[in-house]
């Protein structure tokens, strides 16, 4: 009796089951046949012959010898392209269809007044036509001509700037000013454009925790790369690099050349100074010369004298008088 019941709800499983396999089997079917029927229709719109517009970014190589393009009097143009579907689709996920950039030794170029030049759009017909892959009468253009200006290509030697940020580690600091080889660079355009450029910079250049010296190359900045070119495009920064120390000196102060004779209170002063490890023992009192100021003073309506340092020895740095100020007494 417990056999039977089982197989009793078996069979009754089955049965309930049976509907449900059928109704996702036939959902599938559905599926399928309308995928088959969106490919289709894919397939005869795409056969299909459609006229579209497309707006080209122009740019220009191969100038003539000795000329450069300075301006754009066309930068963009427009283009009516009549092709079936398949091409238009295709075009639109494997070409560049933003940019035309024109290979101006192809063409015919056309003077149209000082400066100014043109080449006929019916040329660049032919070309437009190979790379798309149809033949010319289905591609018209919005204007019959495309302009642009051209001037003689000059050359300038220009002076390099190091552009660059340092940090050091505690103590230490450049020796000397930072070494650009070369330190100029000849660059080629037009003379319009190379008669207000003054300098040329390398690109910025960061560096942290320097106790060494640094050879490093940089490359140039050419701010108008489109106008000019330059005959290198890398240069390099040498950084001396040196310990500092900070020391002191007694200096005497001068008071000769003055137009009263006077006597200062101190007669000398002391001299703070950073100067590298290596020159340290080079500083000599004679090297530096302080003298009291009297420019633009009433000698006898004050005090105190500022004091200010004439000479100092090139190698060292950072230095400060103490005191600033003397007092003084006239000598009758």
């Amino acid at each position: 009796m417990s056999s039977n019941l089982t197989a009793y709800n078996s069979e009754k499983d089955n049965k309930k089951g049976k509907p449900t396999f059928r109704l996702k089997a036939d959902r599938f079917i559905f599926f399928i046949c309308i995928l088959i029927a969106a490919i289709f229709w894919l397939l005869i719109k795409l056969s299909d012959v459609y006229t579209v517009e497309n707006a080209f970014e122009l740019t220009y190589n191969n100038e003539p010898s000795g000329m450069r393009v300075t301006k754009l009097v066309d930068s963009t143009l427009k283009m009516n392209l009549t092709a079936r579907g398949f091409l238009i689709l295709k075009l639109n996920l494997f070409t560049d269809m933003e940019k035309l950039d024109i290979d101006l030794s192809n063409y015919t170029i056309e003077t149209k007044g000082d400066k100014k030049y043109a080449i006929y759009t019916q040329e660049l017909t032919k070309k437009l036509a190979e790379i798309v892959g149809t033949n010319e009468n289905s591609i018209t253009f919005s204007k019959a001509m495309v302009s642009f200006n051209m001037e003689k290509s000059s050359e300038k030697l220009i002076p390099i700037i190091p552009n660059y940020s340092i940090q050091f580690v505690s103590q230490y600091d450049l020796y000397q000013s930072v070494i650009t080889t070369p330190s100029s660079v000849l660059v080629y355009g037009p003379q319009s454009i190379l008669d207000k450029l003054k300098s040329i910079s390398t690109n910025k250049l960061i560096l942290e925790n320097i106790m060494s010296n640094q050879v490093i190359k940089v490359n140039l900045e050419n701010s108008n790369p489109d106008l000019l070119r330059l005959e290198i495009n890398e240069v390099s920064l040498d950084f001396k690099v040196e310990k500092f120390t900070e020391s002191e000196i007694l200096i005497p102060i001068n008071n000769s050349g003055l137009q009263y004779e006077i006597k200062t209170f101190p007669s000398q002063v002391k001299v703070y100074y950073r100067v590298a490890q290596i020159d340290f023992n080079k500083v000599r009192s004679h090297q530096f010369n302080i003298f009291p100021v009297l420019n633009n003073l009433d000698i006898l309506q004050v005090n105190k004298l500022p004091l200010e340092l004439s000479k100092q020895p090139n190698f060292v740095r950072n230095i400060r008088i103490v005191p600033s100020y003397v007092e003084f007494l006239i000598i009758k």
